[in-house]
């Protein structure tokens, strides 16, 4: 008796979540746009706890984070933007995917066996398998960096490994897309062209790497 009344309170502190979740989603888009993020940094005086903490919980309601990373460079320049900007994001990535795995990896699983019962092999992959799709995923600039999160915490990819592999991952962008919020106060200088140059080498750059890099997997996986 006791165990099921467990099982219901912990299945409703669940659904309390997510609608929570939602509306604070909602919340969100509606209240927090670019320009309240840059009168934030530009005017308060805890602006660099603020900062952090909106990286911390903003990404995790699909906020986009290259407006973040924008933000940072404007506001506190490349250096302190890019450490503000990684220690934030983090925090962030390891929040997302802890609190994904332990409250909605069981239900989200049990609803993708049942409608998509191909995803088993994927969710189940071995951890070299998951260690290369997660590099693929951060290298290839095509799934969103939060749906990132929530997907990998629902394989068995070890948090150790997701959380190293992603912190080396996001590093590039970090700095490049702070480097563009740097240099962006003066639009019409050789730097800010410069660090327009660099961002898209890390687009392309990046897509061409992993395309390359599954490739020559595949390949050696098929010999």
């Amino acid at each position: 008796m006791a165990n099921k009344f467990d099982l219901k309170n912990s299945n409703l502190f669940k659904i309390i979540f997510m609608i929570a979740f939602v509306v604070i989603g909602i919340f969100i888009f509606k209240r927090i746009s670019p320009a309240t993020i840059r009168h934030i940094i530009q005017t308060h005086k805890y602006a660099e706890i603020i900062f952090v903490l909106m990286w911390v919980f903003l990404p995790m309601f699909m906020f986009p984070v290259a407006i973040l990373a924008l933000a940072g460079g404007m506001g506190f320049g490349l250096i302190k933007g890019s450490i503000l900007t990684f220690i934030g994001a983090s925090l962030n990535l390891s929040l997302t995917f802890l609190l994904s795995r332990y409250l909605f990896r069981e239900p989200v699983q049990k609803f993708l066996f049942k409608r998509y019962p191909e995803s088993k092999e994927i969710i189940f992959a071995n951890q070299k398998r998951l260690r290369i799709s997660l590099i693929l995923a951060r290298l290839i600039p095509l799934i969103p960096y939060t749906v990132e999160n929530y997907a990998f915490s629902l394989t068995d990819i070890d948090f150790f490994e997701y959380l190293v592999i992603s912190l080396v991952l996001i590093l590039p962008g970090t700095i490049i897309y702070n480097n563009v919020g740097d240099k962006s106060i003066s639009p019409n200088s050789p730097d800010f062209i410069i660090s327009i140059v660099l961002l898209i080498i890390l687009v392309f750059g990046t897509a061409i790497f992993g395309r390359w890099y599954n490739q020559r997997d595949k390949k050696k996986n098929s010999d």
